[in-house]
């Protein structure tokens, strides 16, 4: 996606109040708690608002989080986290502004160092005074829906609620570890998902909407699912093998009879598998289990 049509998805609709599903008193509500990311006149009558894509993602991520049982005051909390991890994704005001000193040491060359720090020093404030007025006017989670569409991978925010409110901004990416992933993912917590978001506002096509799970995995979520309802299982073990599933292996209850062994043969044909001894001179028939192997596929 260019940044032409990033710009075109997070401008060209703009929404009202009846679009968010959210009653008119409760938006107010939020807005004078200060739990919007954008400004809104006070002249502007409740119903009358409008709200770009951003703030329509914001405001689900705020009826969520109420849903959901938090406060007002732990979702400002969530709002600062989100503020200051998009401030620490900045470069340093130095890295930001390499070229303009370059250009000053080029400028003042021959003269004192003394000289030419001065001159960077009194041009990194006042470019920093400047960084600081575009700052009040910043809208971070603006930036943060940008970066979900500029990546247009499985996204959202966790919550965590180890004593204290903490945030973080899960983007997919190539990146993540295993060890990241049982970081983010392993301990308590509320997962946000913006994709649902996507797909509510029929915006699905702007993002790469890749699986959650993997073909074999479906296929055996469905096998253990079908297995478990069977009143004749007993128990299941599952073998793993690199982080996948190799096989399944599913007990079952000894048949009461040669019909019932017959069924089981029937049922799950060379899968089935059973131990057999002689007992009085007659075949004894115990340990019923069958077994599904999943090749691994490349």
């Amino acid at each position: 996606m260019s940044s032409i049509d990033i710009k075109s998805v997070m401008t060209d609709k703009v929404y009202k109040v009846k679009d968010l599903q959210v009653p008119t008193r409760t938006i107010h509500h939020w807005k004078n708690e200060e739990l919007l990311f954008e400004e809104h006149k006070k002249t502007e009558k409740n119903l009358m608002m409008k709200f770009s894509l951003s703030e329509y993602f914001w405001i689900k991520v705020i009826q969520k989080c109420r849903d959901f049982g938090l406060s007002i005051n732990q979702i400002k909390k969530i709002k600062k986290d989100i503020i200051d991890i998009v401030k620490s994704y900045d470069e340093k005001l130095e890295e930001k502004h390499q070229e303009i000193i370059r250009n000053i040491r080029e400028s003042f060359k021959g003269q004192s160092e003394e000289k030419i720090q001065k001159e960077i020093s009194d041009t990194l404030k006042y470019l920093k005074y400047i960084d600081l007025k575009v700052e009040e006017e910043r809208n971070h989670f603006k930036e943060v829906l940008e970066a979900v569409l500029i990546h247009r991978k499985q996204c959202g925010i966790l919550i965590y609620n180890d004593d204290i409110i903490q945030t973080d901004i899960y983007i997919e990416s190539d990146g993540i570890t295993k060890s990241d992933m049982a970081k983010k993912f392993l301990r308590d917590h509320l997962y946000i998902s913006f994709d649902s978001i996507f797909v509510e506002l029929g915006l699905s096509n702007h993002f790469k909407h890749t699986e959650l799970l993997s073909n074999e995995e479906i296929l055996s979520i469905e096998y253990i699912q079908s297995a478990i309802k069977y009143k004749k299982s007993k128990n299941i073990e599952i073998q793993l093998k690199d982080s996948s599933i190799k096989s399944i292996r599913t007990a079952l209850e000894t048949p009461k009879g040669i019909k019932e062994a017959e069924e089981y043969k029937i049922r799950f044909g060379d899968n089935l598998n059973y131990r057999t001894n002689m007992y009085k001179g007659k075949p004894n028939l115990y340990d019923f289990y069958y077994t599904k192997n999943f090749p691994k596929t490349k």
